[in-house]
């Protein structure tokens, strides 16, 4: 994997992910310094279509180990787990913190909350990410990626 120049941006500057419109989907075109800042703005954004995630507390873990066979599929399996996580129990993650990365394989520990309807704002309700337009590449500036996620 190419060794990117490490820049820091402003947080007011610097946005982690914005959403588009999609026929019935919701697209998200994310940025990052690295892929493993791809993977938490990813997390980060779909949380942020499900609930307010400033509300989540930081209460619960969740080690989670995800594989696939390339990056690309591994960013919607990553998805696509949070989301089990989510249907699951109602965990959602606030903050993620990529351990490790591969284009195969991620270790991630998030931290958040079980989603409780008296304390959270239930968004938008989404079914899966897709591969549909899915794309991580390298950009001058960092890395940037686009997803589906099918409401």
């Amino acid at each position: 994997m190419p060794r990117i120049k490490e820049k820091w941006y402003p947080r007011e500057q610097h946005k982690s992910f914005r959403p588009f419109f999609h026929t019935a989907d919701l697209g998200l075109h994310i940025w990052g310094r690295d892929p493993a800042e791809i993977f938490a703005h990813a997390a980060q954004a779909l949380v942020a279509t499900l609930t307010d995630r400033r509300r989540l507390r930081r209460r619960e873990s969740r080690n989670i180990i995800v594989e696939a066979p390339d990056q690309e599929a591994l960013l919607v399996a990553w998805l696509n787990h949070l989301l089990y996580l989510y249907d699951l129990d109602g965990f959602l993650g606030r903050e993620f913190h990529i351990l490790e990365l591969s284009p195969e394989s991620l270790k991630a520990l998030a931290r958040g909350d079980i989603f409780d309807p008296e304390r959270h704002i239930g968004k938008t309700a989404v079914k899966a990410a897709t591969f549909h337009r899915l794309a991580i590449a390298p950009q001058a500036d960092g890395w940037q990626a686009t997803v589906i996620l099918d409401l």
